[in-house]
């Protein structure tokens, strides 16, 4: 008699984030450099050495990296210039996890800063064009207060956005790509 075999596989959750990017090679050692990912699973075409697909753990959550299949309509944020999400990351150190992905090449779209809801929280664009929001929580706030604080909050945002050097259309993405590596 065999073995049941789980729906859902073992470290998974019901819902997986799947990244379409340019190159998954290149996105893997991106997100171990950013993040510190730990690679789960790498698979190859079968005549081709470099990634279509891998799984990679950051933290205690899974994301499937897929490659680009223009034929099929399958594009990467960074091929369509439009990003429609975003992968949000709570982390132990937000400022020392913030310098180690700037340092692997992320851009700021969003400069870390202290949110009024108890985050310290800013927003990076990786090599691909993805949207990655990190956080570290700084202050445990009721649902009132964080209501009160937003009256006086979402101006401090605005404001904020205003005054600093990112235009209000820093949601145009402009970032290099990751460069193309090849595998052995």
């Amino acid at each position: 008699m065999s073995k049941k075999v789980s729906p859902i596989p073992r470290g998974y959750r019901t819902a997986t984030p799947c990244l379409t990017v340019i190159n998954v090679d290149s996105a893997v050692a991106f997100y171990q450099a950013a993040f510190g990912a730990e690679l789960l699973t790498r698979h190859t075409a079968t005549d081709e050495l470099a990634a279509v697909h891998a799984t990679i753990k950051i933290g205690n959550s899974i994301i499937a990296l897929n490659q680009e299949a223009p034929e099929q309509g399958i594009l990467s944020p960074l091929t369509m210039n439009v990003s429609a999400g975003q992968i949000h990351l709570y982390l132990d150190d937000v400022d020392a996890s913030w310098n180690r992905a700037v340092e692997a090449g992320a851009v700021v779209r969003t400069p870390l800063f202290d949110a009024y809801w108890g985050d310290r929280t800013g927003i990076l664009v990786d090599g691909n064009g993805h949207l990655w929001s990190l956080a570290s929580k700084i202050e445990n706030l009721s649902q009132e207060e964080i209501s009160n604080r937003a009256k006086f909050g979402v101006a401090t945002v605005e404001e904020f956005v205003a005054d600093s050097e990112i235009p209000a259309a820093v949601y145009a993405i402009e970032v290099p790509a990751f460069e193309e590596t090849a595998t052995a």
